[in-house]
This record gives structure tokens, sequence and C-alpha cells, in this order.
């Protein structure tokens, strides 16, 4: 299209100590982060494209936002849900016309690594070879999912949007013990897929995902209703523990 080229650095990881002399201020997320005295490691992203403004670097965060189009602003937020996960921290430096640079910082561990006995993350229980349909329309965090699921010990049936979904479930709708199902999808959105896959299979298990909190998602009238809501980003262990939740519901 005629635009110059953008160029991407990645900073290695330096150790940042102390932090409150070395972390920027400014644009930190989550808001209200503070350091701790402690040492911490940055990862630096940088690029010479358009530059962000002071207004949309408040929203960059923020579920669904984006300048594309709708439904494709779910990358940072997960992101951030991971460095939050860890007690960390991401700044953002832009303006237009110069750039950006995004910076994480991690909390580096005191503990020391060893190669003894490792610690068992607990997880729910749930019946190995089960098969679930995902229906995610982003590929990086369907491919994430996906991943999950299969280590939980269940086999997984892709679709990228609602209208791909209602295809795969009516070709394996003996096989599928319950669907995990995006709400902002383009063609065909959460609540309307559901309903669809309803009327194929009146009482299948469906748990409906989101980057929007659980009463903004629920509020209004549906006809059908998701056995669970699952809020974006999350952990292995929540998912597992959903799912668990949902195969046990009579």
């Amino acid at each position: 299209n005629g635009a110059p080229p953008v160029l991407i650095i990645f900073q290695p990881t330096v150790l940042i100590t102390p932090p409150a002399m070395s972390i920027p201020s400014a644009h930190r997320f989550p808001l209200q982060w503070q350091p701790k005295e402690q040492a911490y490691a940055c990862l630096e992203v940088a690029d010479s494209g358009c530059g962000i403004s002071d207004k949309d670097i408040e929203n960059l965060f923020d579920p669904f936002f984006t300048k594309k189009f709708t439904g494709r602003g779910l990358g940072l937020p997960v992101v951030l849900g991971i460095v939050r996960a860890h007690g960390g921290v991401i700044t953002v430096e832009s303006e237009p016309g110069r750039g950006s640079i995004f910076r994480v910082f991690i909390p580096v561990s005191e503990e020391h690594a060893g190669h003894g006995q490792e610690k068992t993350e607990h997880l729910p229980t749930i019946t190995e070879g089960l098969t679930l349909l995902l229906v995610e329309d982003e590929a990086m965090v369907r491919k994430a999912v996906k991943a999950m699921l299969m280590n939980l010990g269940l086999a997984v049936l892709e679709a990228k949007d609602g209208l791909e979904a209602v295809e795969v479930f009516g070709r394996h709708e003996r096989e599928i013990a319950c669907v995990i199902c995006d709400l902002t999808m383009p063609r065909m959105n959460g609540w309307e897929t559901l309903t669809a896959l309803r009327r194929i299979a009146p009482g299948i298990r469906v748990i409906l995902a989101s980057g929007y909190n659980e009463g903004r998602v629920m509020e209004g009238h549906h006809a059908e209703q998701p056995q669970a809501f699952l809020q974006k980003p999350f952990t292995k262990k929540e998912l597992a523990a959903v799912i668990q939740a949902v195969l046990a519901k009579v």
C-alpha cells in the first residue's frame, strides 16, 4: 500500500534493580500496580510504526478494543492477564508518528532452580477421551486453549466461528460432550451459536467464554443459557474446574 516498512526490535531480557528507579510510572498496566523491593526482568519490544495517542493507550488493554474491526482486540488483554498472574506490569511509551515501546517487567524469583522433585499442579479430575468442540475466532487463543484441553486428556474439535461450529457439530454430534464457545465472533456471535447448537441438540452442554465480565455478558434476555461462563484470560486449572463442573451437571 506504499506505507514505509515497520521495524520491530526485541530487546533481550535484562535485570532491573532497584525497580522504583527503573520502571516508568506513566502508562502502567495494571493501573494499580506498584513495584516491590526486588529485582525485575524486563523484555522490551519497540517498533517504528505510526505510534499511539494517549487516549488510545488508555484503552489498549480493554477486551475487544481495536482500531481494525470488531472482535479482534483480545491479544493485549491476554498478555496482560499472563503478566498480572506473575505479579508483573506492562508499560507503554508512544506518541503519534514516533513508534511505540512496550516493556514487560516480571519479578525475579528468589528460589533456586533445582532438579529435585517438582511441584505437582492439582487439577480437577476429568474423564479422559471425551471430545470437546472449541469455538474461537482468534487463532492464537484457539491454539493455546486447544493445547490446554489436550493436556487434560481431552480430544478437541475446532471451529473458527459460529457457522463453522454448527457445521462441525452436525457431523460429530454424537461424539461431542461439551462446547466451549467464544462470545464475540464475526458472522455469528456466541449467543447465536448457542441457540443454533441447541436447535440440533437441546441438551448439549455449553461454556460461554469472554473477555468481558460475567455480569456484562449475561445481562439482558437470552432464550438459551450456557451451563457455565469462563472469564478470559484463564488458566488451565480454571479451565479444568469449569469443564469438570459442567460435565458433572445432570
